[in-house]
């Protein structure tokens, strides 16, 4: 008999033995797993108008920290490292540093990607854990403009009937 086979260990009648079916039963030694481990999904659906209010809600204890600072992202036009560590270290920003910038300013995603503790992210990927997650933020201007445009188009309804 192999292991694991789909072979009877020994026939049903005459052995004297309990009948047995499969050696890889869980009542057996070296059997299977009753309720073995089994692959789930852990996200939760976020509604829109939550999740918007979760971002406004974590930008503003930045805003109220003094942590966030917009940056001109047309002075990187080739990308330097060097230039973009110097301009965190000119602000003293608290690592771990966000950078959010637009996928055009591809100088300034490519200047401070490489520095430690520093994420870059695409202004339409930033999630609210992100931004929980970063000391300091560092937003591009027009990512800021398509920030604003992204989070002010939430709540109308409830602008109109407060």
């Amino acid at each position: 008999m192999r292991a694991g086979s789909g072979k009877k260990p020994w026939r049903q009648k005459g052995t004297g033995r309990a009948r047995a079916g499969s050696s890889r039963s869980p009542v057996w030694t070296g059997g299977g797993t009753v309720f073995g481990p089994q692959p789930r999904h852990y996200t939760v659906k976020v509604n829109r108008k939550a999740r918007r209010r979760a971002m406004r809600s974590a930008l503003s204890v930045h805003a109220e920290r003094g942590s966030v600072a917009v940056l001109d992202a047309g002075s990187f036009d080739t990308p330097s490292t060097k230039s973009a560590a110097q301009a965190l270290a000119k602000w003293g920003a608290r690592n771990p540093v966000l950078i959010i910038v637009t996928a055009e300013e591809t100088g300034a995603m490519k200047s401070f990607r490489n520095i430690p503790r520093t994420t870059v992210i695409e202004v339409g990927a930033t999630g609210v854990a992100d931004v929980i997650g970063a000391a300091a933020i560092v937003i591009s201007e027009t990512a800021l403009k398509s920030f604003e445009e992204r989070l002010a188009g939430s709540d109308k309804k409830e602008e109109a009937t407060a």
